[in-house]
């Protein structure tokens, strides 16, 4: 019967893959995501289309218009706060880096076209942006990570840039430096863009992604999304055994015969930092202590 319980206990460790990316080294990101200009003024500060409910988080298509300056293109075009801003120039918005992105391709004073929503309606307006003309803008982070659908850190650079990926994820064979014009055949602008339509998808599903190399070339690659399946947080046998662990495995917790006011064995690991103690008396910790804040 022991071993039985033993047995049942080791299963319920269930196997989660390693999801660390590495950082990207400086002299990736200066040749993969290379500085640009001055960004062609719009006149409007943009957030991302969500619910705005904790309860039932969700985000649609488009990015919402937080604020509208004075006397701005989009202001003499009649562009609103609380406007959605679904696509520029015929391309699709998801977040604001896919305008910002767009916005920096403009090196003169071009008219464009935007499809907005408000409320229920959705309509067409041309406006003419000027370039070179934006205030400084706030720093903003170089790439972002994926840690949920391909292990992978991407960059804007006329498209999503790959800066690093975990070697054994779902990018392995795909050279740092590569650059993502496409997923599924529609147009990808910025590198938070392509993540956030990755992570919409369903995990372990085949996507098409279409490259571009320096020369000009499109190829399709197919790479099959991170899948980690369910997890087990908590199994347990009265008195003989509990294992608990959270769900992205930042911590882990394995008690061996638990009487409640003392245990045989119970190892605990958060972060870096493993805590071993045997009954109550012996207790060592190895690797590093950290500290969230």
């Amino acid at each position: 019967m022991l071993p039985l319980c033993l047995a049942a206990a080791v299963a319920a460790c269930q196997y989660a893959p390693e999801r660390t990316i590495p950082d990207p080294l400086p002299e990736t990101l200066e040749w993969a995501i290379p500085e640009t200009g001055a960004t062609a003024f719009l006149g409007v500060e943009v957030r991302e289309n969500d619910s705005g409910s904790l309860e039932s988080l969700s985000f649609d298509p488009g990015v919402r218009v937080h604020t509208v300056t004075e006397r701005s293109p989009a202001a003499a075009a009649g562009i609103q706060t609380d406007d959605v801003l679904l696509d520029f120039n015929g391309t699709e918005l998801a977040v604001p880096e896919d305008l910002k992105a767009l916005l920096e391709s403009f090196d003169a004073k071009v008219p464009v076209t935007l499809r907005v929503q408000r409320g229920d309606s959705v309509f067409a307006v041309e406006v003419m942006v000027e370039a070179g003309a934006s205030a400084a803008a706030p720093a903003e982070a170089l790439f972002v990570m994926d840690t949920a659908r391909t292990l992978g850190a991407w960059g804007t650079a006329a498209g999503a840039v790959l800066v690093a990926s975990n070697a054994k994820g779902p990018l392995r064979g795909m050279p740092v430096g590569t650059r993502v014009v496409a997923l599924e055949g529609e147009p990808i602008v910025s590198g938070r863009g392509l993540v956030r339509r990755l992570v919409a998808m369903e995990p372990g599903s085949k996507v098409s992604l279409t490259t571009e190399s320096e020369d000009g070339k499109r190829r399709t690659r197919s790479v099959t999304l991170l899948d980690e399946g369910r997890r087990v947080t908590r199994a347990s046998v009265p008195i003989l055994t509990t294992y608990t662990a959270t769900a992205d495995r930042s911590r882990t917790s394995f008690v061996l015969l638990d009487f409640y006011f003392i245990s045989l064995l119970r190892y605990t690991r958060e972060g870096g930092e493993k805590r071993t103690r045997v009954l109550r008396f012996f207790e060592w910790s190895s690797g590093v202590g950290e500290l969230d804040g």
